[in-house]
């Protein structure tokens, strides 16, 4: 009778056994299974140059996408920068900024003020011209008044 063996020992033949390649028959034909041999050449160095192509675009591509993170980094820092500067000066401008009202209003008061000048200057000088012109009917009319009594 033969001696059970155990599992152990039983796994590891088969094991064995199903890692082995199975034999093929060999071709007789050269010319087949050299053409097999130069299509699996051919499919190795296609995706050989496939494999370094992908990484010379990857490559150029990572340096391209560098090159704007650094750019835009630097833009970041610039405007936060300004930024900065920015809110510096909002607050003593907000601060100063009833001078800046006060200043304006002065002006305009100022413009008002030449405008009402130089319309009682183009007042006085109509009443002006007015007046001459009524002591000149006044002085014509006297003249006339004393033809008529000395005639």
């Amino acid at each position: 009778m033969a001696i059970p063996k155990s599992k152990t020992e039983a796994s590891s033949e088969t094991d064995t056994a199903a890692t082995e390649p199975t034999p093929r028959p060999v071709s007789t034909c050269g010319s087949e299974h050299l053409l097999m041999t130069t299509r699996r050449q051919a499919s190795e160095q296609y995706a050989k140059a496939a494999k370094a192509e992908k990484a010379y675009r990857t490559k150029k591509r990572a340096a391209l996408a560098r090159a704007n993170y650094n750019e835009t980094k630097t833009h970041f820092k610039e405007a936060f920068s300004h930024l900065w500067l920015a809110l510096k000066g909002v607050f003593p401008a907000i601060k100063n900024s009833r001078y800046l009202i006060g200043e304006r209003r002065n002006k305009r008061r100022q413009e008002a003020e030449k405008k009402k000048r130089e319309k009682n200057l183009e007042k006085k000088k109509k009443l002006e011209e007015q007046l001459a012109r009524e002591e000149a009917e006044a002085e014509a009319d006297g003249k006339k008044e004393e033809d008529k009594a000395e005639e």
